[in-house]
């Protein structure tokens, strides 16, 4: 059975649809996000063919398979790159999304629509299987995806493989180096340090594409270690209390920095 954007459930009725959810690790309410979002994911990739390329938490769960739970789909502009989406098209596209009275995604007013970034910071999500719940849809216009995104497929359990664009692992890499020096956010940290670890990533590359990333950080070389230094060693009393609950399977503070902190002055340019 087929729903908008092309994709092939693989429940029929609301119960199957419900056991799906109670299934999903994390439980129902984070089936319920998943869900979501991989339906969201699915109708933007055909509103917007070729025209979007995923990232972040979402891309690290549902593509890399780390047990990563994420409230947002967060995409770079891609083909043309710079080039704004139109907020009531990006809107209308969400609500499309909407499979009769099992499910609907109603978006709020976008937060931000500038030559930047779109984004949807609360689209509500409620139907007849669940209680109701927010998703957010992010947008980047600032820069283009520097090496040539990766096709992934994605979709179980909930629908049959679909096709999404997706940045590599070390361009994701790159971007949660920049956002180490730019903000306090333990799951920069875990995100990283999930990253690094797997041997196929390589360093070499993850500086190369840092290098691009940082150009659009004032600061000079100097500043943007400390400041990542700074930020990770501020993340030391609450990593540990607040990663079990958004990403379970995250190395601890200790292991996490034992991966990331050896590399930092080598990969941040």
């Amino acid at each position: 059975m087929s729903d908008g954007g092309g994709l092939r459930r693989r429940w029929g009725s609301r119960f199957e649809l419900a056991d799906l959810l109670e299934a999903m690790p994390g439980g129902t309410e984070v089936g319920v996000r998943d869900f979501a979002l991989i339906t969201l994911t699915g109708q933007l990739s055909a509103r917007f063919p070729r025209q979007l390329v995923f990232k972040g938490g979402f891309v690290l769960r549902h593509v890399h398979g780390f047990l990563r739970f994420s409230k947002d789909v967060d995409a770079t502009r891609h083909e043309p790159p710079h080039h704004k989406l139109d907020s009531a098209e990006v809107a209308e596209a969400i609500r499309q999304a909407s499979i009769r009275n099992l499910v609907q995604f109603t978006p709020d007013e976008p937060a931000t629509d500038t030559a930047r970034s779109l984004d949807f910071d609360n689209v509500r999500v409620y139907g007849e299987t669940f209680s109701r719940t927010s998703v957010q849809v992010e947008v980047s216009y600032r820069e283009a995806v520097v090496d040539d995104p990766v096709e992934a497929a994605i979709g179980p359990p909930f629908y049959d493989e679909f096709q999404i664009l997706t940045m590599t692992k070390e361009e994701m890499a790159a971007e949660k180096l920049r956002a180490l020096a730019q903000r306090i956010r333990a799951t920069d940290l875990a995100d990283l340090a999930a990253l690094l670890s797997d041997p196929a990533v390589s360093d070499d590359a993850v500086g190369r594409l840092a290098r691009s990333k940082f150009e659009l950080v004032a600061a000079g070389q100097a500043n943007r270690i400390d400041r990542a230094s700074a930020h990770l060693h501020d993340m030391a009393d609450t990593y540990d209390v607040l990663m079990p609950g958004l990403f379970p399977g995250a190395s601890s503070y200790r292991d996490a920095m034992e991966i990331v902190w050896p590399r930092i002055r080598a990969l941040i340019p």
